[in-house]
């Protein structure tokens, strides 16, 4: 069972995980929404991800995270976070609680992404609440969380051609594209659940 006091432990647990450190001068920072919706019933809990357009310049047609670059108006990576979620799933700052984050991932597009790890206060209407962005997402997934964090579901793999990276991470999810950035960091979460070992995850 997947608990607030799990996640947090998660969060410690995770404090040595994700890339090496690099300069962050030299990388555009970014910031991205993990969010667990949470149950007594442990066959319940959820993870929010999105299926983003296939018209965009970037990551077109992969499964992500919500989230996005930072902004001159955001006076940190959590404001990043926060207002990504709202612009493009409908999930307001009021509707999370934030736990806490894990390290900076490198991609091989030149960001420096910060994961903050969230679960959805339990009083929101999520059917009626959440909602894609028609601009940039194509559709959203609540999926079962032990789908994505099982071991049995996570495949190192060949990246593709003209990547930067030699080998990446694949979650096999039904027939959707869940691989890189998305990959890693649900691979190093259920390491910090103490559901496999922690994978290696400098890919870049």
């Amino acid at each position: 069972m997947i608990s607030e006091i799990k996640l947090k432990q998660c969060i410690d647990n995770c404090n040595f995980a994700g890339d090496i450190e690099r300069d962050l001068k030299e990388y555009n920072q970014a910031a991205i929404m993990v969010i667990f919706l949470l149950s007594e019933n442990d066959s319940e809990e959820k993870i929010i991800v999105i299926k983003r357009k296939n018209n965009l310049r970037q990551h077109a047609g992969q499964i992500a995270f919500p989230g996005g670059k930072i902004e001159k108006k955001d006076k940190s990576l959590l404001e990043t976070a926060f207002r990504e979620t709202q612009e493009e799933i409908n999930i307001f700052k009021k509707d999370l609680k934030v736990l806490g984050y894990l390290p900076f991932f490198y991609t091989g597009t030149g960001y420096a992404v910060r994961p903050y790890i969230a679960f959805l206060k339990n009083s929101i209407d999520l059917e009626n609440k959440i909602t894609p962005c028609f601009t940039e997402v194509e559709k959203i997934f609540i999926v079962e969380a032990k789908k994505l964090l099982s071991p049995s579901n996570h495949k190192r793999i060949k990246a593709p051609k003209n990547s930067k990276m030699e080998m990446t991470w694949k979650v096999e999810y039904e027939n959707e594209n869940i691989w890189g950035l998305t990959a890693r960091i649900l691979v190093t979460i259920s390491a910090g659940l103490n559901l496999r070992e922690f994978p290696p995850c400098d890919d870049i």
